[in-house]
């Protein structure tokens, strides 16, 4: 083609705990800045959208990031960074869930993760069901924060895996992918 060498993504030994860890660690970040916002209605603080949105790019790219070994060494490495920023974009429609959301009111019902968090939503709604935390609390603000942000996370790797997966069995069924894949990095 063009006679440019793809070098392949860097790995170690390490590399499939990476991803988890960050978004572990941004889900604490981004609970720790929500706490600060108030629960009231109202103009938040102006440093607040720009931390989400980071948050939720950060989350997104995590979250495709994870099952990234799937294909490893099944399709050419050109085709992993672009089955990466596919799954990246089909978490779109989470992100949607995750904005438009029943507002809360003073004195209205208690907020559900399951609003934010389509398909993960249920279990967490169950683990702060059990939990004996009092709304509208620091506390409960804080762990309602990193339940909704890990379950996002977690859509994003069902989905990254879920288009991981379909890509590994094409390549499968072409064994000329490889082969061409090779031919792209060559030359």
């Amino acid at each position: 083609m063009s006679g440019k060498i793809i070098a392949s993504l860097p790995r170690s030994r390490r590399f499939p705990a990476i991803p988890p860890l960050v978004a572990v660690v941004v889900c604490a970040a981004w609970a720790c800045i929500a706490v600060t916002v108030p629960g009231t209605i109202g103009p938040a603080p102006p440093f607040v959208l720009p931390v989400f949105v980071l948050t939720i790019v950060t989350l997104a790219v995590a979250g495709a990031a994870t099952p990234l070994p799937l294909i490893a060494g099944a399709v050419p490495v050109r085709r992993q960074r672009q089955a990466m920023l596919v799954a990246v974009a089909a978490s779109v429609p989470f992100v949607a869930a995750l904005l438009i959301n029943p507002d809360r009111w003073p004195g209205g019902p208690t907020p559900l993760i399951a609003d934010r968090v389509p398909v993960f939503g249920w279990f967490f709604d169950g683990i702060m069901s059990a939990l004996p935390l009092a709304v509208d609390t620091p506390v409960y603000n804080l762990v309602f924060s990193v339940l909704t942000d890990f379950g996002f996370y977690l859509e994003c790797v069902l989905v990254a895996a879920a288009l991981y997966v379909a890509l590994r069995l094409i390549a499968a069924l072409d064994p000329d992918i490889r082969d061409r894949g090779q031919s792209d990095r060559e030359g």
